[in-house]
């Protein structure tokens, strides 16, 4: 297997874990539709590894930005305990 396959098996392994939904939003999308957001953005030291990555949709990706992750889902989408968990439990 060489490197670039590898490596987009790896980030399929990750959208597929959430079932190729957006962890912010909650809406589902095809695998290709999808990013992979840095949930400590890699501007404040986040790290390119399976725990600081999650499936996002463009939209929410780019608004989310170098925002701290909770705090723009908060004041994007209101307080949703089941969604914040999904991520808390990822990142953990």
């Amino acid at each position: 297997m060489t490197s670039p396959e590898a490596k987009r098996m790896w980030r399929r392994a990750i959208k597929e874990h959430f079932n190729c939904q957006c962890v912010y939003c909650g809406e589902h999308y095809e695998l290709h539709e999808l990013t992979l957001d840095h949930v400590v953005p890699r501007y404040f030291g986040g790290q390119t590894i399976t725990r600081n990555l999650v499936p996002s949709c463009r939209k929410c990706n780019q608004e989310k930005g170098t925002s701290n992750w909770l705090s723009w889902m908060r004041a994007t989408f209101g307080a949703n305990p089941g969604r914040e968990q999904l991520i808390l439990s990822h990142i953990k």
